[in-house]
């Protein structure tokens, strides 16, 4: 069992970012394809990469492709999934990042590709930040502009 949560407990954007590496250009592609036409992505971008890792004792150099899966949080685990079942690693890389910022109209495109019954997202939470909750113990962070200086009247020169 791994020491690691399966689900993301901080994730707190409207999208996400899932990226996987495939042996050839051909695999990469056809797993968009699939991820794409069963709506758990609204696409996949596909790039080429030189990876170099340890495996069965040894560092291994190959050429991969990786994917970039865009998708929105309600359809990440699913994609995790058909990924984990499809795919031709035997120990297959899948990662997922949050995406805290999304430029609205992505955002709108997004769920109207994966989901069209769902209601649209709500707008202006891809144009601002939101921070992560704070660990109870934790302290709010100090002052960033320097103190503003007395000055004494009649001599011109600081106290």
């Amino acid at each position: 069992m791994t020491p690691y949560p399966l689900e993301p407990i901080r994730a707190v954007g409207p999208a996400r970012l899932v990226l996987s590496s495939y042996p050839s250009r051909a695999a990469a592609q056809a797993a968009v394809r699939g991820a794409v036409e069963a709506r758990l992505a609204a696409c996949g971008t596909v790039v080429d990469g030189a990876s170099q890792y340890w495996w069965k004792g040894k560092v291994v150099e190959a050429n991969e492709a990786i994917v970039l899966f865009k998708t929105v949080p309600k359809r990440a685990g699913a994609l995790f999934a058909y990924l984990r079942a499809h795919h031709p690693y035997a120990v297959p890389e899948i990662l997922e990042i949050d995406l805290p910022r999304v430029d609205d109209g992505y955002l709108r495109y997004l769920a109207r590709t994966i989901d069209a019954e769902a209601p649209p997202p709500p707008l202006g939470g891809g144009s601002t930040r939101r921070a992560a909750p704070r660990d109870r113990g934790a302290r709010a962070p100090g002052r960033t502009r320097a103190r503003h200086r007395l000055r004494s009247r009649g001599t011109g020169t600081p106290p």
